[in-house]
């Protein structure tokens, strides 16, 4: 497991906490429009609400990291995989997904291109 940088594992912190905090914005103040696309595909409907988590694995290439939180909903948990990368002085993700575990039952093609349409249309009207 790599050692993350300070200001990283801040990031990372803050960015979770926001989460469970049900903070929109803190959360995704760290996301890219491609990392919102990919995060959306990569769960059925409304992500559910989380009351705490983990920060798992993490893994450097080339000054990305890679970073595995574990949320957990009552006494279940999933995994959200982020990369993160330092875009102008700040850290933010510029991919992240659910990992779903062996038998899960995974987003269908319409969430999937549903997702994709919003993130065309909300980058639109930028």
């Amino acid at each position: 497991m790599a050692e993350l940088p300070q200001d990283l594992a801040t990031a990372v912190q803050e960015q979770a906490d926001a989460r469970v905090a049900m903070n929109i914005q803190g959360y995704a103040k760290y996301l890219t429009p491609e990392a919102v696309d990919t995060l959306r595909a990569s769960f059925r409907g409304m992500p559910p609400r989380v009351n705490r988590y983990e920060v798992g694995n993490a893994a450097e290439s080339g000054g990305e990291y890679t970073v595995d939180v574990r949320y957990f909903v009552r006494d279940e948990s999933f995994v959200v995989r982020s990369r993160w990368r330092r875009k102008e002085g700040s850290w933010m993700v510029t991919h992240a997904e659910r990992l779903w575990a062996e038998g899960d039952r995974r987003p269908g093609l319409l969430s999937r291109l549903a997702a994709s349409a919003l993130g065309v249309f909300g980058r639109g009207r930028r």
